[in-house]
């Protein structure tokens, strides 16, 4: 045997030992909280595997529509004012009108009319004329605002829901929206339906708070995180309740921060809600203005530095509030706290009168600094514009269920790999049985990935894990097929297998990208379940790639070596 195949050899044997080590803790279904293997981590089982809430949530528009509306109509009496241009009256009309498109009837001086109306085209898009008379407008909201209107109000429930679940402790909660004014939400592993529905319907809470910087810089405040985690055994995982973390750290530091300060944390997760980071910020504990006092946020542009920007409103009563507090920390960070975690800390460049202000976010990417931009205005209103949810559906599946589906889906996948390794070892004889420990390798190869992404697995995923087998069958029955058209032709047995194997890697690759494609397809525009299934899809095209070529010819390569040494000419096959 050659250095390179030796080389191979123990690539392959390390991954198959980390596979191992992974998936171990699930088959052998291990309690994490007492076992001593030293690795603790299962495959997380989706809703339909181990039980659970699901429930389905609608949004009340209609109030929605009607406070936007309101608050619009506020801001043209204010610009008419400032233009000059008398109001008589402002007020909203309902009656005859469909419940989520309320008018606002504005009344005016008629030589006043084309003034109006430029104001309101130029500076009022949100509105559409729905009516006119003399010396009166009947204004609506504009079709395209509705549709932003309802994206962002859903985006903010979802945030919010979010926030409140992560609270809950659910390792991996599926929350989307269905339709333009539903939302899909399931919580595995929860039977407390009263409890998650009271955790859910809750408003969420928005404060502002000064970051005490004088006192300890940041690194100083990572520093003492950090020695608090190391000397009290202190360790965040998902799944677990962070508020819970943010108190243990609290109370220990106690006695090293300042009296009337409290540390806190901005999380950044990615795509798949996963923490990325955790930058912790020492504040003060008293709050000025909470998110009671806010009234509308929303992105803008700055034209001059072509930048976006989140431009925020508050009531009377919070404008006065937040511009003394503004001009009493000039230069100092101000944090914004949406249950408990801080999302932004921008510094406070002058007093901010007149209940408006603006959040100037990062340099970067344009389309990233746009999204964060987006992001935080969610945020924001998710305190001052929360939509009324309703529980439309609502139903628990029952652990015996999941079980049951784990035991039927496990046995299923079972007897379909059986079959098939039973085929393979009958029509392909020696060369089949490589194939199926190939297949072996295969479904491990999958498993330990899906405990390495802490992926969820649904019974949908199992689908795709047998499916994946037969994919992988698949493309062993195009490099076999390939080596006996070779050997019929006359070449030997090592020729065969070369030809086989190279020619036969263009079409394997064609297949399973177009497979992937399709897999791509489903995860990003799936919900639940199909997008376990795309999940499970896509590693086991991965897994197939390297099992069926890399692994196949390695094996196959020990084997035409054993021949060599036993003076045999043909193969098994």
């Amino acid at each position: 045997m050659t250095r390179s195949w030796w080389s191979k050899l123990l690539l392959l044997v390390f991954f198959t030992g980390l596979s191992c080590v992974y998936v171990y803790p699930t088959i052998a279904n291990l309690d994490l909280a007492t076992t001593k293997f030293p690795f603790k981590q299962k495959i997380n089982l989706g809703l339909d595997l181990q039980g659970g809430l699901y429930m389905v949530l609608g949004a009340d528009f209609n109030k929605v529509f009607k406070e936007v509306i309101t608050r619009d109509a506020a801001s043209l009496q204010d610009r008419a004012k400032e233009k000059g241009i008398e109001l008589t009256s402002v007020k909203t009309v309902t009656e005859g009108l469909p419940a989520d498109d309320p008018h606002i009837a504005v009344e005016f001086n008629p030589a006043k009319r084309d003034e109006l109306y430029n104001l309101i085209k130029n500076e009022f898009w949100r509105f559409r004329l729905a009516d006119e008379k003399p010396g009166r407008f009947e204004v609506g909201i504009a079709r395209d605002y509705r549709v932003e209107v309802r994206e962002r109000t859903i985006n903010q429930s979802i945030e919010v829901i979010r926030n409140r679940i992560d609270e809950f402790g659910v390792a991996e909660p599926s929350i989307a929206s269905q339709g333009t004014d539903r939302l899909v939400v399931e919580l595995p592993g929860v039977r407390e339906i009263d409890r998650a529905k009271d955790l859910i319907g809750r408003t969420a809470k928005l404060e502002f708070k000064i970051v005490n910087d004088k006192a300890m810089g940041p690194a100083q405040v990572a520093e003492l995180v950090a020695e608090i985690e190391k000397t009290n055994n202190l360790s965040y995982k998902e799944g677990q309740k962070f508020s819970e973390y943010v108190k243990k750290v609290n109370d220990f530091a106690k006695g090293k921060i300042p009296e009337g300060n409290e540390i806190s944390f901005e999380r950044t997760k990615n795509a798949a809600g996963q923490e990325t980071s955790r930058i912790p910020y020492l504040l003060f504990s008293k709050t000025e203005v909470t998110g009671d006092e806010l009234s509308d946020a929303s992105v803008q542009f700055d034209q001059e530095n072509r930048r976006p920007y989140v431009a925020f409103s508050l009531k009377p009563r919070g404008a006065t509030q937040f511009e003394k507090l503004t001009g009493d920390h000039i230069q100092e960070r101000l944090a914004i706290v949406l249950d408990n975690i801080v999302h932004s800390a921008p510094v406070i460049q002058t007093r901010i009168g007149g209940g408006h202000g603006q959040i100037t976010l990062g340099r970067g990417d344009g389309d990233a600094v746009m999204k964060e931009a987006k992001d935080l205005a969610i945020v924001l209103r998710a305190g001052a514009l929360p939509a009324q949810l309703e529980f439309l559906e609502q139903r628990v599946v029952g652990p015996s269920l999941g079980q049951d589906s784990i035991n039927k889906g496990a046995f299923a996948a079972f007897i379909g790999a059986i079959a098939v390794f039973i085929f393979i070892a009958f029509y392909y004889r020696g060369s089949g049985l490589i194939a199926a420990f190939s297949l072996l390798l295969n479904v491990l190869f999958v498993l330990a990935i899906l405990v390495g992404l802490e992926a969820t697995l649904t019974l949908p995923g199992i689908a795709g894990i047998a499916l994946t087998v037969g994919i992988a069958v698949d493309s062993n029955v195009v490099i076999y097929e390939r080596i006996r058209e070779e050997l019929r032709l006359g070449k030997k047995a090592h020729g065969a297998i070369e030809a086989g194997f190279q020619k036969a890697f263009r079409t394997i690759l064609d297949a399973n990208v177009t497979n992937a494609a399709a897999a791509i397809v489903l995860l990003m525009y799936g919900t639940g379940p199909i997008k376990g299934f795309a999940v499970t899809m896509l590693i086991g095209i991965v897994t197939t790639l390297f099992t069926a070529v890399f692994v196949c010819r390695l094996i196959f390569d020990a084997y035409l070596r054993r021949m060599e040494i036993k003076g045999q000419e043909s193969i098994s096959i």
